[in-house]
């Protein structure tokens, strides 16, 4: 029993090797992928027999006129035992369901032998019907169990190779049929297709737990409610009407091939005749599954590979009408038979892939027996109908040539809502939160009123600025400004004056005696702006506090009581003075009484240590718009909390800025932190120069971080300003440049990666360190390409994939990878895609697992010292030392662009090597 139970381990694990070399099945999927194989041959191999035998029964019993009523048997058993499942069945799990089909199948098929030797000619009308309802109930559930299993990148690989297992099983069934039909009697055949079925229900044991599904008892679905869902939705909806019309097409084709038959083949030679055509056809089905599948889904995309078989059926349907009779009937069922189970079944299943396993798990039942089974209803009517009127061949193939065409159109016009499941699912999982206040009603008015009696200061302040941004400050009463906060009262004056009103300044006179210095500037303020007074001014220049002093400074050189000179000193002398509240309220004064002479000033209070007084000042250089600002303003584009007022204040200034910053852009003396941030200052402007301005610098600014913030500013600049242009022509320029850096990296990283692998001396903490940092770089490369594409494109799906592909659910990821193979076009897509699959796949297919040679791993620390990026090349100069490879010391000397650090580097690593004694620890 060991022996047998270890050949039977061992028989297991040559299986999943055998199929894992085959389309680059991974271990981890290979039980997954094995389990399935086996449970569609086993399957369709029964059914293929089984399908045999009924056609050769039928048709020597009964007229193939008959066949519409069958179809229609077919429909309504299919629907009602969907619905309906055994009751022994509806208790187990998802797991064992299929089992539990097939085991139930076997019983059924085997009493139908029983009884087919001594009943009437109507068994055979149960067994075609019974024949049509089991493909109906097994099939579909197994697709809904394998969609549940994998994503849609791993179903396009995968269920190309699966679902050979299908054609493979239907050519060794038809095979034996053929055999069987020189030996025993069709009835016989029967009897063996019940036994194939109860051997391949031990194929799903092999199949994983499946980990997607929804825990939980599976509930009974309302027809219904389930139609208006599908049909609500447009993906669903066309995806459905798409499996109908295929279903109208096949079934009229299938009745004018059996039509043909009958009229042309003895009785005696049904049984041969049926076995030996499906076994042609299964052959030429499994050339197109193994050899053609997975070729036009790369190529040609999900949805697109639903119009080939109609597009065949189109014409070979030309055919049959030009020429008719056998031959010609033969070629239109083999436009159908060796696609319908390959191509088509391939493509039909990868379409609910996409679906989430909730959505999936509600209609994909629901679609495939409706459209299916009442496909094959409404062209059983069809046929009916016709029959009462003519039984001309040639009118059923012009009505499956209608529907085969319709059939194209649906699949033509299936790619934008097949695209949008994936927005869809990419926007459900990557929130995007944009907050917009809605118009005050009566009832939120009164509630913002009732909080400005609050004591909470910070309360009162947020309805203040909710009730301006909704332009409400007049509903604010005056009286507020008897409130006992300052800062309420501060906050409340500066609205007011913005707003234009007039009817609180008696209370603001009374102000001017408040005891807090802060009131009595803003009191001063708002005097100086509505009500300018000379002696009320020079009144509170001499005030004990130096922020009333600067206002009222400001408040005479702006009514022109003070000036020349003295006045520029004494505004300097107020700015040097070292007070934060004088600074601020120096600015703050000037921000409501802008002019020219106040240019030197807000130039001394831009560069002043205090941060608050900065912000101040940058805020009033945007109202005094001078070119005299320019300087500083691009400066401040390193502080982040300081960054968006002085985008603010350039954009205020015009041309003059832009040209200025164009030059900023250009300067590589000017410090780092500052001109990274440059680009942004660009894209505030939002006009077709600025776009200009960055796009030409993009495909030779040479550092990297400043081409990823131009990139960024120029995407935020498309996304505020649509009709901004953009050049097509530079953009292909960077995308090219883009690709071509993320493949060195990862050109790179494999050879590093692998070279560890040969060479265990090499897995250092160092070596770990380079690994990361270039897969790090490769993610940001991949990030640059996608922006670009972005930019290129004009569609901002790029900006979803690329959140999408960073997500830790795999089916995000699987989402953005589609829609990136359907959004970029050849020749970028294959490259693009493996560039993704390589950095967010965990085990990419297109990976030599073959370790590097030694050549290959110190010619890439030899090109990663030599790189322009200190980064790697200090780190590979420091492996390279520890490594003792004392041949590529040669290419550690200093060159001038090196930074001190990077040289420092370099020095230590060579030091190193030159010291080192005995052998090269990795080399030759």
């Amino acid at each position: 029993m060991a022996g047998e139970g270890g050949g039977l381990q061992a028989a297991y694990l040559a299986s999943t090797r055998v199929l894992g070399s085959i389309a680059g099945i991974r271990p981890e999927e290979r039980r997954h992928a094995l389990g399935a194989f086996l449970t569609l041959f086993g399957f369709l191999a029964g059914h293929a027999l089984l399908e045999t035998a009924r056609d050769a029964l039928f048709l020597a019993s009964w007229p193939a006129s008959q066949l519409p009523w069958v179809y229609l048997a077919i429909a309504v058993f299919a629907l009602l035992l969907t619905q309906s499942r055994p009751r022994f069945i509806g208790r187990i799990s998802t797991r064992n369901e299929l089992s539990a089909w097939l085991v139930f199948s076997a019983a059924v098929t085997f009493g139908f032998w029983l009884i087919a030797g001594w009943a009437g000619g109507w068994v055979y009308y149960a067994l075609y019907t019974w024949s049509g309802v089991l493909a109906t109930l097994v099939v579909v559930r197994f697709w809904t169990v394998l969609g549940n299993l994998f994503t849609v990148t791993q179903a396009k690989r995968l269920f190309a190779v699966i679902g050979s297992g299908s054609v493979l099983g239907a050519i060794v069934g038809s095979g034996a049929a053929r055999v069987l039909t020189e030996q025993v009697a069709a009835r016989h055949i029967v009897l063996s297709a019940a036994i194939v079925f109860l051997l391949s229900s031990l194929g799903p044991s092999l199949l994983g737990r499946d980990h997607a599904a929804p825990a939980g008892p599976r509930q009974r679905w309302d027809p219904a409610a389930l139609g208006r869902f599908v049909w609500s939705r447009p993906y669903l909806r066309r995806v459905g009407v798409l499996i109908l019309i295929s279903t109208i097409t096949v079934t009229l084709v299938d009745f004018v091939f059996k039509s043909a038959v009958a009229r042309h083949v003895p009785d005696e030679q049904l049984a041969e005749f049926f076995s030996s055509v499906y076994f042609g056809l299964n052959l030429v089905s499994l050339f197109v599954q193994v050899f053609v599948v997975r070729w036009l889904l790369r190529r040609m995309g999900v949805n697109l590979v639903q119009a080939v078989m109609p597009a065949l059926l189109l014409v070979s349907g030309l055919g049959f009408v030009v020429g008719g009779g056998l031959l010609a009937a033969l070629i239109l069922k083999s436009a159908d038979g060796s696609l319908r189970y390959s191509l088509y079944r391939t493509g039909t299943e990868l379409l609910f892939v996409p679906l989430s396993v909730d959505v999936r798990g509600r209609v994909k039942a629901f679609i495939d027996v409706l459209g299916q089974r009442g496909g094959q209803a409404l062209a059983s009517l069809l046929i009916l109908g016709t029959l009462a009127v003519t039984t001309r061949e040639t009118v059923f193939v012009a009505s499956a040539g209608i529907s085969a065409a319709v059939w194209l159109v649906l699949a033509l016009d299936l790619r934008k809502h097949y695209l949008d499941v994936f927005r869809e699912t990419l926007s459900r999982d990557i929130t995007e939160t944009r907050i917009e206040f809605p118009a005050l009603d009566l009832a939120s008015l009164e509630t913002l009123l009732a909080t400005l009696n609050e004591p909470d200061d910070r309360r009162i302040v947020a309805a203040l600025d909710l009730l301006a941004a909704q332009e409400k400050v007049r509903v604010i009463p005056a009286l507020i400004l008897y409130h006992p906060s300052s800062r309420v009262v501060v906050h409340a004056l500066d609205l007011f004056l913005r707003s234009g009103r007039t009817d609180f300044l008696p209370i603001v006179t009374r102000l001017l005696g408040h005891a807090d210095p802060e009131v009595v500037a803003a009191g001063l303020r708002v005097l100086s702006v509505l009500t300018p007074d000379e002696r009320t001014l020079r009144r509170h220049l001499g005030h004990v506090a130096p922020e009333v002093q600067a206002t009222a400074l400001v408040g005479l050189v702006a009514g022109g009581w003070l000036g020349g000179e003295a006045a520029r000193d004494e505004l300097l002398a107020a700015a040097e003075a070292g007070s934060v509240e004088a600074g601020v309220a120096l600015a703050r004064a000037i921000r409501h009484q802008p002019a020219a002479v106040f240019d030197a000033v807000l130039v001394r209070l831009a560069s002043a240590p205090e941060a608050a007084v900065r912000l101040e000042a940058v805020r009033a250089m945007r109202e005094v718009r001078s070119p005299n600002f320019v300087a500083s303003l691009i400066a401040l584009q390193a502080e982040r909390a300081l960054r968006d007022d002085a985008r603010a204040a350039l954009v205020a200034l015009g041309p003059i800025a832009l040209s200025r910053l164009a030059a900023a852009l250009r300067d590589g003396t000017i410090a780092h932190d500052v001109r990274r941030h440059v680009p942004g200052a660009i894209a505030a402007f939002g006009s077709a120069q600025a776009a200009e301005i960055m796009v030409q610098r993009l495909p030779v600014e040479p550092d990297g971080m400043i081409r990823y913030k131009l990139i960024q500013a120029l995407g935020r600049l498309r996304s505020e300003h649509p009709g901004v242009p953009i050049s097509g022509t530079i953009l292909h320029q960077s995308i090219t440049q883009t690709l071509s850096a993320g493949f060195s990296l990862l050109r790179w990283r494999q050879a590093i990666e692998h070279g560890a692998v040969s060479h265990a001396a090499r897995q250092t903490a160092v070596h770990d360190v380079i690994v990361t940092l270039l897969r790090d770089k490769q993610g940001h490369a991949l990030d640059r390409l996608l922006r670009l594409l972005a930019l290129q494109t004009n569609n901002d799906d790029f900006a979803r994939i690329n959140r999408g592909l960073q997500s830790d659910r795999r089916e995000t990821r699987a989402g953005s990878r589609e829609l990136v193979e359907h959004l970029v076009l050849p020749p970028l897509r294959e490259r693009v895609l493996e560039l993704v699959d390589d950095l967010y796949d965990a085990a990419p297919a297109h990976r030599d697992s073959s370790p590097a040679s030694v050549d290959a791993y110190d010619g890439v620390l030899r090109e990663l010292i030599q790189s322009g990026n200190e980064s790697l090349s200090s780190l590979a100069a420091w492996h390279a030392a520890e490594l003792e490879l004392r041949h590529l010391s040669p290419h550690l000397a200093p060159r001038s662009e090196f930074s001190p650090l990077h040289e420092e580097v370099l020095r230590h690593a060579r030091e190193l090597l030159l010291r080192s004694s005995g052998p090269e620890v990795i080399h030759g």
